[in-house]
This record gives C-alpha cells, structure tokens and sequence, in this order.
C-alpha cells in the first residue's frame, strides 16, 4: 500500500502529507499535554508572529503559583507551559520557604527573565516589601493557577474578555475534565461558626471547590489582609466573600499537567499538611465550628482535652465584649455537663430545677443562651447530702470533676479537669415559704416563693425535658425584673451584663 502510495501522483503524496501535518496541528492544540518532544527551558527566541499574538495578554496578567507540595510537584512543566505559549508574560512562584529541592530552572537562561520564585520565610536582613508578594505583581489582574496544569491560549483569552465585562467578579476555569462545585460561604461572627452551602444554579459562587485557575484584579487583592495565606484558595475565598466579591465559573478549560501525589503516603502527607494549614487558619479567625454542604459539622474548637476557649471571666465576658455568643464548642460541652448533673441529681432523687439564666434560655428558645458563661442547677439544700458526689467531690467515672466552691455554699462542676467550661449547683433554703440562697451570692439570684416548685413543671432544654419552676415567666420577673423574657429578645447579654 505504502509502495503505491509513494509511486503515486505527486499532487496526490501532497495532499496526504498535508492532511496528516493539520491533524497533527490539531491534536498538539487541544491536547498540549502530550507533546512530542521534552519540555525543557527554550533557548530558541519566539517567533515575531508568536509575540505579537501573547503581547496583550502578557501586558495584562500575572500568572501565580501558590498551592503546591515541595516534596512532589509539577510546578517546573506548569511554569515552562506558560513560558512557551507567553513569553513575556510574568510568572511568580510563591513559597513559604525556600523550596527543596530546587525547581530545575536554569537561572542564565534569558527564556526565564519573567520567572520569579518568592519565599515568604523570614529573615533577618529581610525588608517589609520582600515578604509581600504583591509588589512582585504590576499587571491589572492575577492568574493563580494550581499545580499541574497546561495553558490553552483560548481558554485564557476567554476568561481575560469575561473578566473585562464583568469586572466585579473573579473568574474560575477548570482543570481539564475536573467537576466545578459552586459554594455559597456564610459566616457568622457572633456565632464562630463558618457555613457552606452548595449553589445549584452555579452562576455566581463565593467559592468554587475542585482543580480550577481563579482569574481576578490585582487591586482587590490589594485590599485583603492576608490573600496568600494557606490552605489556598479556601483562605482567598472566605476573604473575597467578606467582600461581596462573587465568582464566575467560565466555559473554558486549561490543560492538565503530570500526575503527581499518586502514592498513599503521598496523599495521607498532604491531608495532614492541608488538615494543619486549617486548623491554623481557623485559630486566627476564630472558627470553631464549619458546617458543610451535607450537614455535617466539623469542630476547631475546644474538647475534653484542651482549655475552654476564653480567659477567666472578670465581671463581663471576653467574647461579649468583642461582640460575639459563648463559642458554639463551648455551648455543647455545657449542656453536655449540665445533661449530666441533671441526670445524676434526679437519679439521687433531689428536689432540683432549672434556674435563673437556664431558665430563661429554656423559656426564649429550649436551650442555654447564646451567650451563656455557665448552667444553673437550683437544688433544695436539704437534699445536698443525697448526692454523693457533692459531698466527697473529684472527677467522676466520666470525667466530670465535682467541687466546692471556696467561698460561699454552692458547687461547681466542670467539663473535665482540663477543659473548665463548668455548671453551677446552687442550693437553698426553705424558710417561712420562702426559698433563700443558701449561704452564697451571685448578683441576678434573688430569693423566691416556694409555691414556684410545687409542684415542679418540666421544660424543653437542650435537646431533654428538665425540671423547672411552675409559671417561669413570674419566677423569671421576679429574679430579673419585669418583662425578663421580652427585655431577653431585645437587648441580649445586657440583660445580665450591662
């Protein structure tokens, strides 16, 4: 065949070889991952026609690598794609240290001149400007682009017109096939809990999940506090949506790049570093709890283990004065106590209710407030000595660990010995009809008529039914003044902390 084919016409053996050279043409542009010969820094200066094609572009972004592993990456094929499609075009590598081993670029070739790799690691004799990547970046707008990835001259010339139309939002491109997952973030400060909601629509994003290039203003970024700052770009996005800055998810799509973190140790080592970069990034913010798009909760907060999440209360709480509810961890390891006092109180069958601030929060909402420092427990005094674990105190089989309070008669029973998120026990005394507190005092406890624990009623509270005075909206005016309940709606924490 290939005999007659070459004795053939020679208009014929040219419209062979001319369809062959196109299909070859073709698949090197759609496919530039699979190319025919190595990639290696250029040597040979680009065509005039290539400059001219790439000068627009090359003048109008900065592509940076920021999400990457030192150990295995393909950061080097990533940058020199880049290179050989927009030779002018700058490129900034950002590191948190200096990287090891090496990125194999060749520091004497010209090809390169644009290639700049930054360490944010300290040093002595380092000025302010060097540890801000910003002042590597003088074009109007920013490419981050993940490891492993190829550029598409197309795909990038759409997302730099879609960018130009809408220039209030930043622009997504995926990463060959990878499947983009539009995210709605609602954060909420007073509560410390980060929320993400998946957006079917898939229009505008605050954040996009899955291998992606995020195209957007250099200016903006210039008004984030920290937009390099790991686990990236889940750190960018919860600062671009502190701003109302929405992302579009454009049709186009970059090329993949090497495989890389193919073994298990590989990715378990990842996880870690990726797991450590959060827990960091949480700590800073404040987050104790994040609730993903399934539901499910995951907690940076305190645990049985760890101290509770704020100082020592000296009159108003800490968090109150930053404006904020008791951390949510701190909540749930609260009613976690007062669910086991309750229980242990009920089980020695002691005469017990639900007081002052639990009370109230079981009235306004079933639960302990917002911003509650601690449970309440009222206990008659009379039935303290049926209650072994008031009377000899320490930690009990669960943990719980039981005490007296040195001054004035009441307990305390905290979380665990390490973590002192506590509940109050207070007991008092009957006398004339008129229930006292028992030798101790706490600024909003005021003595009460007895007719409020006969009988005792029950009360929704934290997931539980608990006992707790008869008519409550009284017994509540009359330790809180009148309208405690409707003054609770409307001013909060200075209901108790003025």
């Amino acid at each position: 065949m290939f005999y007659r084919l070459f004795r053939g016409r020679l208009k014929f053996k040219f419209y062979v070889l001319l369809v062959i050279v196109i299909i070859v043409s073709i698949c090197g542009y759609l496919f530039p991952q699979f190319r025919l010969y190595p990639i290696a820094p250029v040597t040979a200066p680009p065509s005039a026609l290539h400059a001219k094609t790439s000068r627009h572009l090359s003048k109008l972004l900065t592509v940076v690598f920021r999400q990457f592993e030192d150990f295995e990456n393909d950061v080097a094929d990533s940058v020199q794609s880049f290179v050989t499609a927009f030779p002018n075009m700058p490129v900034v590598v950002i590191c948190d240290s200096t990287p090891y081993p090496p990125f194999p670029f060749s520091a004497t070739n010209d090809t390169l001149r644009n290639v700049k790799v930054v360490s944010l690691e300290l040093k002595l004799d380092s000025a302010p400007r060097d540890l801000n990547p910003l002042t590597h970046i003088t074009t109007e707008y920013v490419l981050f682009v993940p490891d492993s990835v190829r550029v598409l001259r197309r795909a990038l010339q759409q997302a730099a017109v879609v960018a130009t139309a809408f220039p209030a939002n930043a622009i997504a491109l995926a990463v060959a096939n990878s499947h983009l997952i539009c995210q709605q973030i609602k954060w909420n400060y007073s509560d410390w809990t980060l929320q993400y909601n998946k957006d079917a629509s898939g229009k505008l994003c605050d954040a996009v999940h899955g291998p992606h290039a995020l195209l957007i203003r250099t200016s903006l970024l210039q008004t984030l506090p920290q937009p390099f700052a790991l686990p990236f770009p889940e750190s960018l996005y919860l600062q671009t949506s502190a701003k109302k800055v929405k992302v579009q998810i454009a049709d186009g799509k970059l090329g993949a790049g090497r495989s890389v973190l193919k073994s298990p140790g590989a990715r378990q080592r990842v996880s870690r570093r990726m797991r450590d970069y959060r827990v960091a990034l949480y700590k800073q913010l404040g987050v104790k709890a994040v609730v993903r798009e399934d539901g499910r909760v995951q907690w940076y907060g305190c645990k049985r283990e760890s101290q509770r999440c704020y100082p020592s209360v000296q009159g108003t709480p800490s968090y109150i004065l930053s404006g904020r509810n008791t951390p949510p961890c701190c909540r749930r390891n609260m009613r976690r106590t007062a669910g086991h006092v309750l229980r242990a109180l009920l089980q020695a069958g002691a005469r017990c209710w639900l007081e002052t601030t639990s009370l109230l929060g079981a009235v306004v909402q079933g639960d302990l407030l917002p911003w509650a420092e601690y449970a309440e427990i009222g206990i008659h005094a009379s039935d303290v000595s049926r209650v072994p674990w008031l009377q000899r105190g320490g930690a009990d089989a669960d943990g719980f660990v039981w005490e007296r309070a040195t001054k004035g008669h009441y307990y305390r029973v905290a979380y665990s010995a390490t973590n002192r998120v506590y509940v109050l026990v207070l007991p008092f005394t009957a006398r004339n009809g008129t229930m006292w507190p028992a030798d101790w005092v706490l600024a909003h406890q005021k003595e009460f008529s007895e007719r409020h624990l006969h009988p005792l009623a029950q009360i929704s509270f934290a997931g539980r039914q608990a006992p707790a005075p008869n008519d409550a909206r009284a017994f509540l005016d009359n330790k809180l003044g009148a309208g405690a309940v409707e003054r609770c709606n409307k001013i909060g924490p200075k209901l108790l902390y003025p």
